[in-house]
């Protein structure tokens, strides 16, 4: 897991590279495959759930004010 910036990153998939390809392992190819950062998958599945849990609320806002009836 990486939880920093690009460089960190890079540094991590180059040391693995090399890790494997000494164990004569060459699935694993800098150029093509990256270590996305933890924080930033983070971020991403929260924006995804709270706009989620927003089109729920907006739905059930809306529907309350359609449906009020103030006798």
């Amino acid at each position: 897991v990486t939880a920093d910036n690009t460089s960190n990153n890079d540094m991590t998939c180059d040391k693995i590279e090399q890790i494997l390809h000494c164990r004569h392992i060459y699935s694993f190819d800098t150029n093509k495959q990256r270590l996305p950062c933890l924080a930033h998958v983070i971020n991403l599945a929260v924006v995804a759930l709270m706009s989620s849990i927003t089109k729920i609320a907006n739905v059930a806002t809306t529907t309350a004010i359609w449906e009020y009836d103030p006798t």
